[in-house]
């Protein structure tokens, strides 16, 4: 199997599961603050993957670099733009938070032929282009104090991290494929980075609410999102110009999720 073709499948497959888990987590951050769902569920991704991850570590194949750039990830992706993506989620609604998340695959084009050197064809242009147009009509809300949804802040500031962390993940991956121990790394790193911050965000953010009736909910999601996050760490081995524009695709299986389970 070629490495184009492990990139599409990982891709695709780490979308479906992303997406069913932050409809999940949609129901869950009715009850609970956005930093303390990131927290629960990093806490939930070291404890599901660490012992994978060193099972199956060929020790001989360790290397600094790849902890260095999954470290960062877990700053800037685990741990604050978690706090930040599931804000926006929990803000705008999950449909149109994850339709205007997909415009990540524009910034991540310059990313991919600037720093990474990687060739851009046709099709992944025409895909770009009509994301573009999703986003403009879901961004869209008839209203006499403006043609922008309040709220959408947020969605656009995850755009950036999500970004980042396509690079991050892409560099990391390529010195190390050890995407359960890394993905372990990145959630162990994000939780005293999350204690840190706590200290400066409001206390709305770490409430935990109704967490004890949300367990099931939690267990299901935590585990989904412990997997999901493997398949795409798995696919950003690959070129990012590819696996970050299949999972634009996330708003489809969101829309059809979310009008299924929260109507």
């Amino acid at each position: 199997m070629s490495i184009e073709t492990e990139t599409v499948l990982f891709a695709f497959f780490g979308t479906l599961a992303i997406s069913a888990t932050n409809v999940l987590f949609t129901i869950v951050l009715r009850r609970m603050g956005a930093f303390a769902l990131a927290q629960i569920n990093n806490l939930g991704n070291v404890l599901i993957l660490g012992g994978v991850g060193l099972y199956f570590l060929d020790w001989e194949l360790l290397r600094w670099e790849a902890f260095f750039w999954f470290g960062l990830l877990g700053i800037i992706n685990y741990s604050i733009n978690r706090w930040v993506f599931y804000t926006g989620m929990s803000t705008v609604g999950p449909s149109r938070h994850v339709t205007i998340v997909s415009l990540t695959p524009i910034p991540s084009m310059f990313i991919a032929v600037f720093l990474l050197g990687e060739n851009l064809n046709l099709e992944i242009f025409l895909g770009t282009f009509f994301v573009i147009c999703g986003v403009i009509m879901v961004s869209y809300e008839p209203s006499s104090s403006g043609w922008i949804r309040a709220g959408l802040g947020w969605s656009f500031m995850s755009v950036l991290f999500l970004t980042a962390s396509a690079y991050m993940r892409n560099r990391g991956m390529n010195y190390m494929a050890e995407p359960f121990l890394l993905t372990t790394w990145s959630a162990l790193v994000a939780i005293p980075t999350g204690e840190i911050l706590r200290k400066f965000l409001p206390k709305k953010f770490f409430c935990l609410g109704d967490a004890k009736k949300m367990i099931p909910l939690l267990l299901i999601g935590v585990t989904m999102n412990s997997f999901a996050q493997v398949l795409i760490n798995q696919s950003m081995r690959g070129k990012i110009s590819l696996a970050v524009p299949i999972g634009s695709s996330a708003p489809v299986f969101v829309l059809i999720l979310s009008a299924i389970f929260l109507r």
